[in-house]
């Protein structure tokens, strides 16, 4: 983008600021949950939802291919209240209309193939409510750790298919079965064995999950998902909280997964694992952070239906190829305390090494990342309460390539308070 294109961009955002100062956001949409008793309400007793987005993306992989485009949009929906404690419905359409984006330089994922504008209704659910159980039905959000929104462009990934959750004292508890998905970059459903790479017969996954929260600040998680005729996860994870003082808490976190082909095996026959270990101090306005994580060497382990779950999971690699080691470092700092409220900063580093081709066991070259942030969040009872602006910013190299893989990342958060 050269310096003239830059400067119209920057007084678009701002412009974009304005505008989004009269709405609110809502984290990726809603769930089949109960509606807050003081919030508005629209005719019926029905819970409106708004949230505006602006997107810029801008990158260049390590042979030097350019994606850059620059989105606004976000969605908008509403959910009934529980009608005799019993059914309710919700439904959020969602849009990423283009600003700026050649049409030879796609692949940011804030738009179509193509830089095409898109809009989408990415959630329509019927729920019922059973001995204090929730059933839900068609296209919604499902948030578990290998089936989720990832939410890190202008929409996230939605779902069709049959949720149950509910709760028993500390443990919470979720599954169903899911046909289809909608990516982040797309208007369509697509099956979920076809997101995963399937040829085969149109397929959909089971999955099933629950989290035991034994401590405000400690939890263990335990996953599973069958995709049909493609691959099965098993993942587990805990953390455990350490308070040494009443302003510095440490946070032991540990991760384990496996994934093992199934049925027609139709991306290949394959049995992979992985494990993550962290440790983490928070002391203040100062949080930091160590990890590891290492793949065995049967095959990259795969995420076709949302982020990945792994410690080091960066903004451009999340080190989870065969055979890889890796390591990380991170801080943050909230500068509230410092004269700055509604300011925080971060930045992370990891590396990570011994990755192989999982079909030749050719070695493939150590790669690095650099990543840093920046968020301002406009105060409370101010007029722009709810807006967040962030910058984030990251450099790759991996040995061997002939370049290093620059990726900047501008967005602004707008949450509509009704």
């Amino acid at each position: 983008m050269n310096r003239s294109t830059w400067n119209a961009a920057l007084r678009r955002v701002l412009a974009t600021c304005c505008v989004c100062s009269a709405t609110s956001v809502l984290a990726q949409g809603i769930y089949p949950t109960q509606p807050p008793s003081d919030g508005y309400k629209l005719p019926g007793g029905f819970e409106p939802v708004l949230q505006l987005r602006t997107y810029f993306f801008d990158t260049e992989d390590l042979k030097g291919i350019r994606s850059e485009a620059w989105a606004i949009g976000g969605w908008a929906g509403a959910r009934s209240p529980w009608w005799g404690d019993l059914f309710q419905v919700g439904f959020v359409g969602y849009t990423s209309q283009k600003l700026y984006g050649p049409s030879d330089e796609g692949g940011t994922k804030l738009l179509e193939p193509g830089q095409h504008s898109f809009s989408v209704i990415g959630e329509a659910y019927a729920a019922l409510k059973v001995f204090d159980q929730t059933l839900a039905g068609y296209r919604q959000l499902v948030n578990r750790p290998f089936i989720n929104p990832q939410d890190n462009r202008m929409v996230p990934n939605t779902f069709e298919g049959y949720t149950l959750t509910g709760a028993a004292g500390q443990v919470s508890y979720t599954g169903g079965y899911l046909t289809k998905i909608k990516l982040r970059d797309s208007d369509s459903f697509i099956w979920m064995s076809n997101a995963a790479g399937g040829v085969g017969p149109q397929r959909g996954v089971y999955y099933g999950g629950a989290t035991w929260d034994f401590d405000k600040n400690g939890n263990f998680r335990i996953d599973e998902q069958y995709a049909d005729d493609v691959f099965n996860t098993f993942y587990v994870d805990g953390k455990y909280p350490i308070a040494l003082d009443d302003k510095t808490l440490v946070t032991l976190s540990g991760q384990y997964f496996r994934q093992k082909s199934v049925g027609a095996a139709e991306i290949g026959n394959f049995e992979t694992n992985a494990f993550g270990l962290q440790a983490a101090i928070a002391q203040g306005p100062f949080d930091a952070f160590f990890a590891y994580t290492q793949t065995s060497r049967g095959f990259d382990t795969q995420n076709p239906f949302g982020d990945h779950p792994s410690y080091l999971n960066l903004m451009e690699v999340a080190f989870n190829g065969a055979g890889e080691k890796a390591w990380g470092i991170g801080a943050n700092v909230k500068f509230a305390g410092l004269g700055a409220p509604g300011l925080s900063a971060g930045a992370v580093y990891a590396q990570g090494y011994d990755r192989i081709n999982a079909g030749t066991g050719a070695p493939i070259g150590n790669r690095k990342e650099t990543d840093i942030r920046a968020d301002y969040a406009f105060p409370k009872g101010t007029a722009l309460e709810g807006l967040v602006a962030t910058a984030r910013y990251a450099w790759l190299h991996q040995d061997g390539s002939p370049q290093t893989a620059p990726q900047l990342r501008l967005y602004i958060n707008y949450v509509a308070r009704f």
